[in-house]
């Protein structure tokens, strides 16, 4: 952790969890905090104020030009109003350091709100458990203050990855993993479930082990190539998976929406093929018949 600070005035927006977290890390690393701004005051958020010796206040006013850095902390629903709110008093070359879950779309409009006022916005987005491994926790990092910023959270300990992007592809890259993340989540637990009431849970992992050896881009990309010959047929494959489901007691939640994906490709003469080809060419096969299907609705 760093004792000389790249940055030594920063105000911090929000007093939640992550707020908590990573204001603690900024007063280790010799930073000032004067200011937390919150929508209302609360315990928490004086208790919070009084640890890192800040004045509470419910909006920004002319006593934040003398900051170098803001932290915003809040939820992605209030982030761009309260971007809108606070850069108009922050003086030219300030760092405003998002870490909010916004929308990629609203990032973007921070972005050019920042331009507008001289500002460096940094799109940061937490790739981990702030509660487990605190302001350590891996971020990605995008836009015009991206490089200031990882600076800044790297000499804090925290793996910290620059995106050559705007503002707002942190996010982007955020929401894909989640896609990623978020669907095997769900689909491993209904996979465990069905396993469980077989008795067969153990010997499950054992035939998996084949995906851990061959790596996730991989299979990815081969499941996108193969899926335009064989779609049809695992279509086939899904319902004898549903129906097992369905005799075991178990909701067939996610495995009704895998079957929707491969009803919608045994129903779609432009997504099967007699042969396979090569990975680019088949995505732009399903992303052309997914603007045709969005162009007919």
């Amino acid at each position: 952790m760093t004792t000389s600070p790249l940055l030594h005035r920063v105000a911090l927006i929000g007093a939640g969890e992550v707020a908590r977290f990573y204001g603690a890390a900024l007063k280790s690393a010799g930073v000032q905090v004067p200011f937390i701004l919150v929508r209302r005051e609360s315990a928490a958020a004086s208790e919070l104020a009084q640890q890192l010796g800040a004045q509470l206040c419910l909006q920004a006013d002319t006593g934040w030009q003398s900051l170098d850095g803001v932290l915003s902390a809040v939820t992605g629903t209030q982030a761009d109003v309260v971007a809108r709110a606070v850069m108009p008093h922050l003086s030219a070359g300030t760092l405003y350091m998002d870490l909010c879950t916004a929308e990629p779309q609203d990032m973007e409009s921070m972005d050019a709100l920042a331009q507008q006022h001289g500002i460096e916005l940094a799109d940061l987005a937490i790739m981990g458990s702030v509660p487990s491994t605190g302001a350590q926790t891996a971020l990605l990092a995008a836009g015009q203050g991206a490089g200031r910023a990882a600076a800044f959270w790297q000499a804090q300990g925290a793996p910290v990855r620059i995106l050559p992007g705007q503002a707002g592809d942190a996010m982007r890259l955020k929401l894909l993993r989640s896609l990623m993340t978020k669907g095997l989540e769900a689909l491993g637990i209904e996979n465990l479930m069905l396993a469980e009431r077989m008795g067969l849970r153990a010997e499950l992992h054992e035939v998996l082990e084949d995906l851990n050896q061959r790596g996730l881009q991989d299979f990815m990309e081969s499941c996108l190539r193969s899926h335009l010959v064989h779609g049809v047929r695992r279509r086939d494959e899904v319902l004898q998976v549903r129906r097992q489901l369905e005799l075991a007691g178990i909701a067939p939640r996610v495995t009704n929406g895998v079957l929707d994906f491969f009803e919608h490709t045994a129903q779609t003469e432009s997504l099967q093929r007699a042969q396979a080809v090569g990975t680019q060419e088949s995505l732009e096969v399903f992303l052309e018949e997914a603007r045709q299907s969005s162009s007919r609705s």
